[in-house]
């Protein structure tokens, strides 16, 4: 089985992200990292990533549930895009693993991880019975699974039914993929329930890696980023 480890980041995210995290990546596999494009923009600054790079044009998406930011929700939409396309373009016996870009690798990590046997379409994080449950920092998509397709073709379905993004906590990339999930079949990484900001830490890869979720962490993230700077200079 070969693995393949996908991301996708703008220009704001690498500067002020996603540069710090892949930086702490040693992945057993191959790394694309997809650029996403809602419109044409300034590209010169890819020169900076030393990996594989996918330039996604990110299509419209006319479906909106009201009272959600719609530059938040396109920029969901984008990661999607990414993974639909990353599975559905994927390689013989290739299996694409999605790793958040905020996602911090803290120590070495080996191809058992991710090449575990399961049956179902997806592997995700559910943290348990409330309306924020799904988490998407890390998914597997089974390229074994019976039927892949079809769940790529609900998953981007999904994104495009008023009704069902109107039924989901939020429109969110998480929401979505967990609705397909809860459709299809899933594997919960979670081995407990927990506060789905902790969920990585309940999975097989707690201690492999720290994810910087939501706007707090994020400040943290950048604090420590100076930190390092400065101690450098």
């Amino acid at each position: 089985m070969n693995l393949h480890f996908i991301t996708s980041i703008s220009k704001e995210y690498w500067e002020n992200t996603a540069k710090y995290c892949i930086g702490t990546w040693d992945l057993p596999g191959t790394l694309t990292i997809y650029i996403d494009q809602l419109e044409p923009g300034d590209l010169d600054w890819l020169a900076e990533i030393s990996y594989h790079k996918e330039l996604l044009h990110v299509p419209q998406l006319t479906s909106f549930s009201e009272g959600f930011d719609r530059s938040k929700v396109l920029k969901f939409w984008g990661k999607s895009c990414a993974q639909l396309h990353a599975v559905r373009n994927r390689g013989i016996d290739e299996r694409v693993v999605w790793i958040d870009a905020d996602m911090e690798q803290l120590k070495p990590i080996n191809e058992s991880l991710f090449s575990f046997d399961f049956s179902e379409p997806l592997a995700m994080m559910n943290s348990g019975y409330h309306e924020d449950c799904w988490e998407t920092g890390l998914v597997i998509f089974n390229h074994k699974a019976e039927k892949i397709g079809v769940t790529l073709n609900r998953y981007e379905a999904a994104w495009h039914d008023k009704d069902i993004l109107q039924s989901l906590w939020k429109p969110y990339d998480a929401p979505v993929l967990g609705y397909v999930a809860e459709q299809r079949g899933y594997k919960n990484l979670c081995n407990e329930s927990c506060v789905n900001l902790d969920s990585i830490n309940y999975t097989r890869y707690s201690g492999y890696f720290k994810h910087w979720i939501n706007k707090t962490n994020k400040k943290l993230l950048l604090q420590k980023i100076n930190e390092n700077n400065n101690n450098i200079s």
